[in-house]
């Protein structure tokens, strides 16, 4: 019999990941810091030199818009953060970015792994409803919500069509321990009924696995994104698959737009025994290495790796590395080619700032950066059928054709 442990995204996960990172992301620190004054990143402070002229002439602009514009004033807030983003559009680069407070939680969350929840889905149908669908055991069924309830307001405050599932998610998060009123409307009896719900430890797993059907001694190891948890997850599937029979791994990053760069370097480390994985280059021509990791004994199955074009960024980061270091082929298609890496500055108010401050190369000094991987075997997907998950299994059992460039 074999197990599967599916991977328990509630739809703003994936919603987060799209909007706030496109196509991918590598980040240093974003949770455990880099936390700077706000001088040190906003540059010289408005007195001085020509700074001082560049905010005279903003200011002046902020007074004639405050004084003329006919129809209601933004608020200073959205105003600040205007110009912010405004600003940081200058440097253009896309993975410099300015972040407001919510998604800035929201992302924190994600790249955590866990958050404070009710333990629910959310989604909206074509009338504009949300709808909850609680997950098993969790708080959400456990106080008496059920599958299908149309929420119309949280703590009081009313839930309009107009609002996007990640608006809704924002009101419903919170402290763990804490807890939430919300009203829903149960269409099979017509009652509107109010649940006061307590907020518990939500784990979002990012790794699943299974054993490959009608391939005996196989195991798939698929990694959605790449948080804190990530490498104690996947030494958990490593596990549980070889206590199976695995003998041989199919590794599968397809979709995956990256994350947290020491995850990544840890996740390499299981399949590698020692060398080097990336390296990292900055502006100034200096370079760091990032080798191995010790202390955990690299699996020396035999693997081949899934990629895509939305593999991404630290996804990239173990493709590359796997696959010059002829550990692994990779097998689908051409990946995204997202090669640089991002300083998260946390911000005062919640809000941060993205900034690019590194490109990084495999261990053979290939350049990612709107380059991508190429796969050893280019196979497409196919509709019906997951047509690089065969070609795969065909690698793996010696039956594939040579690697094709």
């Amino acid at each position: 019999m074999q197990t599967f442990r599916s991977l328990l995204y509630v739809l703003l996960i994936v919603a987060t990941i799209a909007v706030a990172f496109g196509a991918g992301f590598v980040t240093h620190g974003l949770l455990s810091g880099n936390l700077q004054p706000l001088g040190a990143i906003l540059g010289p402070s408005p007195s001085s030199g020509d700074a001082a002229d560049g905010f005279g002439v903003f200011w002046e602009a902020w007074h004639i818009l405050e004084k003329s514009f006919y129809g209601p004033q933004p608020s200073v807030t959205d105003r600040t953060y205007g110009a912010l983003r405004g600003m940081v559009q200058t440097y253009n680069d896309p993975y410099t970015v300015f972040v407001e407070p919510q998604p800035r939680q929201r992302e924190r969350e994600d790249l955590k792994g866990e958050f404070g929840g009710i333990g629910a889905y959310i989604s909206q149908d074509d009338q504009g409803n949300f709808r909850l669908k609680p997950m098993a055991d969790l708080a959400a069924e456990k106080a008496g919500i059920r599958d299908g309830d149309i929420l119309r307001a949280v703590d009081g405050s009313p839930v309009a069509p107009t609002m996007t599932v990640d608006d809704v998610v924002a009101k419903i998060r919170g402290p763990i321990g804490t807890d939430v009123r919300l009203e829903v409307f149960r269409e099979s009896t017509g009652e509107t009924l109010t649940f006061v719900v307590t907020r518990q430890r939500v784990e979002t797993p990012s790794v699943e696995w299974r054993m490959v059907e009608n391939a005996p001694g196989v195991g798939l190891v698929a990694i959605r994104m790449f948080s804190e948890r990530t490498p104690s997850e996947l030494d958990r599937a490593l596990r549980e698959l070889s206590a199976q029979g695995a003998t041989r791994l199919i590794l599968d990053l397809r979709h995956n737009p990256g994350g947290l760069l020491q995850s990544a370097v840890e996740v390499a480390s299981r399949f590698l025994p020692d060398g080097v994985v990336l390296y990292e280059r900055k502006s100034d021509g200096s370079e760091t290495v990032y080798r191995v990791t010790g202390g955990v004994r690299a699996v020396d199955w035999p693997m081949t790796v899934l990629v895509d074009g939305a593999t991404a960024s630290a996804a990239e980061i173990v493709a590359g590395a796997l696959q010059d270091r002829g550990r692994a082929a990779l097998v689908g298609e051409k990946t995204f080619g997202k090669g640089s890496v991002q300083f998260v500055h946390d911000l005062s108010d919640g809000s941060s700032i993205h900034v690019t401050v590194a490109h990084w190369l495999t261990p053979n000094g290939h350049e990612i950066n709107a380059v991508g991987l190429t796969p050893d075997y280019a196979v497409a997907t196919a509709e019906g059928r997951d047509a690089p998950l065969e070609e795969a299994l065909r690698v793996l059992s010696g039956q594939a054709l040579p690697f094709r460039p």
